[in-house]
């Protein structure tokens, strides 16, 4: 009687499958109709998913953006530039005949690259690392113009204090390195030295930080399949194969000595030396990671994850994304995007101090952060 059952099952089964088969046969439009529809509406969900994610980015890119209240003029150009605040509390500089307000839609990001590990940093005040390589990135949200401006580790700012409690003891000029080796190597010393990158460039507001420890150089590297550079300085005393004048495409370790070795016995020019060749590799990294990207717009997000355990950061997806849709659409160049702070470097009896050309500095804070008043 089971055995009976289940034939007869069976052959109902088959009864309904032969039914829909000869519908699926008759009226192939009609299938091709709602599985095109299915397809419309995901996509239309993606898209929608993606316009929340860059709104949410770039309204989380600002943060609290507001106008800079108090603007350093330096005292090289103190004879030049005014500032002066009106009825509306609108503050404007007025500096070689024009007149400029602080572009409030310019969000900056600050990138720091920690020479220490990430088990080595205890969360206790004191026991950071220094911040050897320092980038900022100003990024007008309207109109998608960006600038990369690196920062000589050796600069020379006001630093705060705080003992190994996080208590605040006061502030002393040092290189703006050090502004992280005062905090807890996470959360507290990003903040420590958000401040110190305020002052170097004259008050503007850094909106959101990425602090990465050495251990993420050689995984970032190997997960867009190495970078390409051409080796400007010998670096045969670190690594046979990085002889001056090499082609190579840098492996992981390669990488690593390439962007991080210093001659600390050396002369005072040992970190502009450096800086130079992190702007040979990051010029070359951007560009490739652009290029993968076009291919998978996951890129960004796979390195943002692969290096998430080394890096203490503020930066959520939705910034991620939004950072991803602004880069694609204006792409990069070293001559156009990237530029240092201009300056000289001098020697002390500690270490090598670098002190910013403010004149140039006030040009260039200008140029990126205000927008002339007609």
């Amino acid at each position: 009687m089971s055995r009976q059952k289940t034939q007869t099952d069976d052959i109902k089964s088959r009864d309904v499958g032969g039914e829909a088969a000869k519908k699926k046969k008759t009226s192939p439009l009609k299938v091709f109709g709602i599985i095109a529809g299915v397809l419309i509406a995901i996509l239309v969900i993606i898209a929608a998913v993606l316009t929340i994610l860059m709104f949410k980015g770039q309204k989380a890119a600002l943060g609290a953006n507001k106008e800079v209240e108090n603007i350093v003029v330096p005292a090289e150009v103190e004879e030049e530039a005014t500032v002066e605040t009106d009825s509306d509390e609108n503050t404007y500089i007025f500096y070689n005949g024009k007149k400029y307000i602080y572009n409030d839609k310019v969000t900056t990001i600050l990138f720091a690259g920690i020479d220490q590990h990430a088990d080595e940093q205890l969360g206790t005040f004191g026991t950071a690392g220094q911040a050897d390589t320092i980038f900022t990135a100003a990024l007008n949200t309207e109109t998608g113009k960006y600038k990369l401006m690196a920062i000589s580790r050796d600069t020379m700012t006001d630093v705060n204090i705080l003992d190994k409690n996080g208590k605040f003891i006061g502030t002393e000029k040092q290189q703006v390195c050090l502004a992280y080796a005062y905090g807890d190597g996470k959360e507290g010393s990003c903040e420590n030295l958000k401040r110190s990158v305020s002052r170097i460039l004259l008050g503007v507001p850094v909106n959101s930080y990425a602090a990465i420890d050495l251990d993420a150089i050689p995984i970032l590297n190997d997960g867009v399949g190495g970078v390409e550079v051409t080796v400007n300085e010998d670096l045969t005393r670190y690594n046979p194969s990085l002889w001056l004048g090499a082609s190579l495409t840098l492996d992981g370790k390669q990488a690593e000595t390439f962007v991080r070795a210093r001659d600390i016995y050396g002369d005072e020019n040992q970190n502009n030396l450096r800086m130079e060749r992190q702007k040979i590799y990051l010029t070359s990294f951007i560009q490739k990671t652009l290029a993968l990207t076009k291919q998978d717009i996951k890129t960004p997000l796979r390195l943002y994850n692969s290096v998430s355990d080394y890096m203490v950061t503020d930066i959520d997806t939705s910034m991620i994304t939004y950072y991803t849709s602004v880069f694609l659409k204006t792409g990069f160049s070293a001559e156009e995007n990237l530029i240092k702070l201009p300056g000289t470097t001098t020697a002390s009896d500690k270490y090598a101090e670098y002190y910013i050309d403010s004149s140039a500095l006030f040009d260039i804070v200008l140029d990126t952060y205000y927008t002339e008043v007609k």
